[in-house]
């Protein structure tokens, strides 16, 4: 067997870290190169002078024997054959055999230096961050809907008058216990985290808009600032401003969730293709009530998320999903599916067993060792000797899927060490952006005199130091609980760490090229 031969998988090491993958991910809101033309001009000189550090001046390798670690790739050439290039590199040093997944932004070098990889190491799967996927799809929304851009300018309107305005800020931090949030546009997910919280403060709003001292702040203005309060008035005590609020809060909140799932640290490669699906479901429930005024747009919005979902690495996360053993369960295959559609195992759709297939067929060496596979996962999916006894399945449904294969993958040996590897995976790049964050408190205008060398090291240390507290009995509880989140900050633009430990940096679209595959057609549910 490949895994037979390759570095054993240590169960403390899959729960502990992120194991066998590499990120790779550009910093600066992610803009490579090789983006389009209108982003060219921007170049790095014009970064440096800003006291920006240049695009992907550093690559972050996560690797289980060595933590967390950052190479300086200032001076480089961003192509994708350097990148491709500096991360074959690294695999060398790691050992090909013990790298089993590359994940990158969606940037067109990336994508280029992926392909290049794959070239080179077969059983290696490069994969697209899902989160930077996902939050395309808020883009693509407002590129196709009128109705919500103009919803989320508003609200932007309303946030921006109050934080630029002392006096009507305090007036409303009296009446709210909660502040407005200034969300960045590089930040994922932000038209829903700032419509969110707008409609969480509403009543603090209108309250403050109808009060006598609102009114004697504005009469105490200059002309454009009364026009600029009454349109605020105008706006907040509309109730179809509300109303729209609502009805895209309903939109996108199965997509946020999503992408909240997918920027947490730890395994989730196979829960990713389930939830995606789920997502469809349920914003399909939404549009389609006859009550909503949106309802027609339905089509192209699944078509929006299909055609995104479709850049994401299909085979790899066909295969993560196929091998966790709770989407067998006879009991949560019962239960209504998002959309109205039934539920089905991932051996009774074609599409995930086609991608199952294509993964095996990667990851075998020869094709004895691929029919080995196919006759493991078959006992697997049939549930036959150890696998059929009730315990076992039982397990199967309540047990984190890596612990079922420690604890009853020895019926299927191969089968079994491809499990543990597969499922052990992220699927985002948010644990090497987390640098970012921390390299931009070591390094800015105080300490700017520190080089490259000791500015690593120290980020080196503290982000390897947070991963193993992170694991301690005192970092979920007591006086030290996430001591490496700011939960006080509102702006999150500024913030090292928001909404339950999320950093979320948007990235511009690039042309994209025409998936290999397709994961839905019109039936989105199982």
């Amino acid at each position: 067997m490949v895994f037979g031969r390759r570095k054993p998988v240590d169960q403390n090491d899959v729960e502990e870290a992120d194991t066998d993958h590499i990120d790779l991910t550009n910093d600066d809101g992610h803009k490579s190169a090789d983006d389009a033309a209108d982003e060219e001009d921007e170049s790095a000189d014009h970064d440096t002078a800003k006291g920006v550090k240049s695009l992907l001046d550093e690559v972050t390798i996560l690797d289980a024997p060595k933590g967390k670690n950052s190479e300086d790739f200032s001076g480089e050439e961003k192509t994708g054959e350097a990148i491709a290039q500096f991360l074959l590199q690294a695999i060398e040093e790691i050992g090909p055999a013990n790298v089993l997944q590359v994940i990158t932004d969606n940037a067109s070098n990336c994508k280029s230096a992926g392909r290049e990889i794959q070239k080179v190491h077969n059983h290696i799967f490069w994969s697209p961050c899902v989160v930077h996927t996902l939050n395309l799809v808020f883009k693509d929304f407002a590129n196709k809907f009128a109705w919500m851009v103009d919803t989320y300018q508003t609200g932007k309107v309303i946030v921006k008058f109050f934080r630029n305005h002392q006096h009507f800020l305090a007036l409303f931090r009296g009446k709210s216990e909660l502040d407005l949030l200034k969300v960045s546009k590089t930040r994922f997910a932000s038209h829903y985290i700032l419509l969110k919280r707008l409609m969480e403060v509403r009543e603090a709003l209108t309250t403050s808009v109808v009060s006598s001292k609102w009114k004697d702040l504005v009469r105490a203005c200059d002309t454009q600032t009364k026009n600029a309060a009454n349109a605020i008035v105008k706006n907040i005590m509309d109730e179809r401003f509300w109303d729209e609020i609502g009805i895209i809060l309903d939109i996108t909140k199965p997509l946020y969730y999503v992408i909240k799932f997918s920027d947490g640290e730890g395994p989730k490669a196979g829960d990713i293709y389930e939830k995606m699906d789920n997502m469809l479901g349920e914003i399909k429930d939404v549009m389609t009530k006859e009550d909503d005024p949106h309802k027609d747009d339905w089509p192209l919005v699944n078509d929006i998320i299909l055609d995104r979902w479709g850049k994401m690495n299909w085979s790899f996360h066909c295969l993560a999903f196929a091998l966790s053993p709770k989407y067998y369960d006879q009991q949560y295959l019962a239960t209504p599916a998002p959309g109205g559609g039934q539920r089905k195992a991932p051996n009774e759709d074609s599409e995930v067993m086609q991608g199952v297939m294509e993964a095996f067929s990667r990851i075998a060496e020869d094709k004895k060792e691929y029919a080995t596979l196919r006759e493991e996962f078959n006992k697997f999916i049939m549930k036959k000797c150890l696998y059929a006894l009730p315990p076992v399945q039982a397990d199967a449904a309540m047990m984190n899927a890596i612990d079922w294969w420690f604890n009853y993958g020895s019926e299927t040996p191969n089968l079994n060490e491809v499990a543990k590897r597969v499922l052990s995976q992220p699927i985002s790049s948010s644990s090497a952006e987390r640098n970012w964050s921390t390299y931009s408190f070591i390094h800015n205008v105080k300490r700017n005199k520190l080089n490259t060398k000791t500015a690593d090291k120290l980020v080196f240390i503290h982000a390897n130091e947070r991963l193993r507290r992170r694991f301690s009995e005192g970092y979920n509880a007591g006086p030290h609980y996430k001591w490496d989140v700011e939960p006080d900050n509102s702006l999150l633009e500024d913030s090292s760490l928001k909404l339950e430990q999320l950093r979320w940096a948007s990235l511009e679209d690039v042309a994209a090229e025409p998936p290999q595959k397709k994961r839905r057609t019109e039936n989105t549910t199982k």
